[in-house]
């Protein structure tokens, strides 16, 4: 009621400033929205004094309506513009907002905060006198369970009298055994409980031995344990030899590709659904070092019992005690989870700013008719807090817009529109851009483009973008020397880096520096810590890798990589295959 309803003196704020349709429109929304609340809270009273409060809000509700109808059929009469309004009649209309209006609407907010106060003070003496309640079960409830637990105690006192002497005798036959004795043995004649565990117990003592006088038996446990851990992981486990042929898979990588006796024997390209995975493969065996792929690029949608699932791809290759090659292991990670949360995380941002779009543009607007002088002058001091909520409300903006595009990168819905366009171009544009705002701060900005520089496929806005996210970064940063701007090709793609000579990165904040929200402690202010995580987002999408180096106190180097136009041709067919 009480956001209606100053929704509702809004209106008579837009009618003053010219805004008559608007103001109408508002008002009818609004008045409508209060009367159904008032009306909700008219048909639930239930506590004391709640009916005169009612009535109080229903006697001055009608007085401010027709108070507000009159001075809207005042205000801009039949429709005329603002402009053709005489002086005097505004000053009118002003004098009838604030010595009628706008007094009877204080009133009437005063009376519905009342009424809330009235409720909340009621929810609290019922949240207090439940709160005792429980505070009482809960005392007897602890009396109850520590009578339980003494009971407890004494019968287990009772029992272990009676047990204690078999069980020390078996005790000390497990710390003979446990020390090397396997000859030791349990004589206990009881025929109970006991008696059949010491039973059981010399026959464990008599496998372990025929386990121990034999290799075999050693190998054959170790080859049990291994097979049980592996089966029993969620995650499907393939296991290949050193020529990349199939070897095992556990009973969730069967799911996928099959039954393990089928495909024993089979190379790993044969039963792949995705070439990543062979080529994940083929690195670990060639490298002989671990791959594991990050980021959204790396993230293989396969089929399982009729549903697409989510998995990340880790490769490592196995070696024996001599160092020599055995084979690899290929762990398809389940990350379907953490990408329902991710997408759910995602949607509620972008909905979140989309809505908070609309009261902040009204925030904004209002900012500037103040500082354009729409309702009066202002003094020097109201002219810097004016100015300084313009700045506050510019930020948050660019917050809710870069919410906006990361969340809709992440759900695929902004996709590169990919072009072939000159790499050096690319990065000259981009320095000419930028220039003026980074020697504006008394630093020098250099790039550096060989003329032989290849062509590359990206969207040029996008990765432009990027550029802009590093440079800013990098100035934000950087109060001496100045910025470079290199590009080069390597192999099948071109690496763009943004070199500063600023205050650089601890080394322990370099793995999340592209995590959303990441602020390393004592860096300026200024950025949300999102220009980083869209500029990876953005050279994932585009097929390249962004990474960063920095030393504290000698600056900060980000780089990344672009596909030539033949390699993305190669990893767009590769993705739809």
């Amino acid at each position: 009621m009480k956001e209606s309803l100053e929704r509702q003196d809004s209106a008579a704020l837009f009618a003053l400033l010219g805004a008559r349709e608007k103001a109408l429109t508002q008002l009818r929304e609004h008045r409508a929205r209060f009367d159904a609340n008032f009306q909700k809270a008219a048909n639930n009273i239930t506590e004391v004094g709640e009916p005169e409060a009612i009535e109080s809000i229903r006697r001055d509700r009608a007085t401010y309506y027709q108070m507000f109808d009159s001075f809207m059929a005042t205000v801009n009469a039949e429709g005329s513009p603002r402009e053709s309004l005489a002086r005097n009649e505004e000053l009118s209309e002003r004098s009838e907002y604030f010595a009628h209006l706008e007094p009877q609407f204080n009133k009437l907010r005063a009376e519905c905060e009342h009424l809330l106060q009235l409720n909340q003070r009621a929810m609290l003496a019922k949240s207090e006198a439940a709160a005792g309640v429980a505070q009482l079960w809960f005392y007897r409830t602890l009396l109850i369970a520590a009578a339980l637990v003494l009971a407890g105690l004494a019968l287990a006192f009772f029992l272990a009298n009676r047990i204690v002497e078999p069980l020390r005798q078996l005790t000390a036959s497990t710390v003979k055994i446990a020390g090397g004795d396997l000859e030791a043995r349990v004589s206990v004649n009881s025929r109970d409980e006991v008696g059949v565990l010491a039973a059981e117990y010399n026959r464990m003592a008599e496998r372990i031995r025929q386990l121990r006088s034999s290799d075999m038996g050693q190998l054959l446990i170790a080859q049990q344990t291994t097979e049980a851990a592996i089966d029993s992981l969620y995650d499907p486990v393939i296991i290949t030899d050193s020529e990349g042929c199939v070897t095992k898979l556990n009973p969730a990588a069967e799911e996928i590709f099959g039954s393990e006796k089928e495909s024993t024997g089979k190379h790993v390209g044969e039963l792949a659904r995705d070439e990543r995975i062979v080529a994940a493969v083929a690195e670990a065996l060639e490298s002989q070092r671990p791959v594991a792929g990050e980021g959204m690029s790396s993230v293989l949608p396969l089929a399982v019992d009729g549903s697409e699932r989510a998995f990340r791809l880790r490769t490592t290759p196995m070696r024996d005690n001599g160092k020599h090659l055995l084979g690899a292991v290929t762990i398809l990670e389940d990350i379907t989870h953490l990408r329902e949360i991710d997408r759910l995380k995602s949607e509620f941002i972008a909905t979140a700013s989309h809505e908070l779009r609309t009261p902040l543009t009204s925030v904004q607007m209002g900012v500037h008719l103040l500082l354009e002088g729409a309702l009066g002058e202002l003094t020097d001091q109201q002219n810097e807090v004016l100015q300084a909520c313009r700045q506050d409300c510019e930020r948050l903006d660019k917050l809710m817009r870069d919410l906006l595009d990361l969340s809709r990168i992440e759900a695929g819905e902004i996709r590169p529109q990919l072009a072939t366009v000159s790499a050096r171009d690319l990065l000259t544009t981009a320095v000419k851009e930028l220039r003026p705002q980074v020697e504006g701060k008394g630093l020098a900005l250099t790039g550096n483009a060989p003329i032989e520089l290849p062509c590359v496929s990206v969207d040029r806005l996008q990765i432009e973008r990027v550029i802009s996210n590093l440079v800013i970064n990098a100035l934000r940063h950087t109060e001496h020397g100045e910025i470079k701007i290199n590009a080069e090709q390597r192999d099948s793609n071109v690496a763009v880096s943004v070199c500063d000579t600023g205050s650089g990165i601890s080394g322990e904040y370099l793995p999340h520096i592209f995590d959303k929200f990441v602020q390393v402690p004592g860096a300026p202010t200024g950025g949300a810590g999102l220009g980083l995580t869209i500029s990876k987002s953005i050279v994932e999408a585009h097929g390249g890798q962004i990474s960063v180096q920095s030393e504290v106190g000698r600056g900060t180097t980000f780089t990344f990589t672009l596909p030539l136009p033949s390699a993305s041709k190669i990893r767009v067919g590769a993705s739809h295959g």
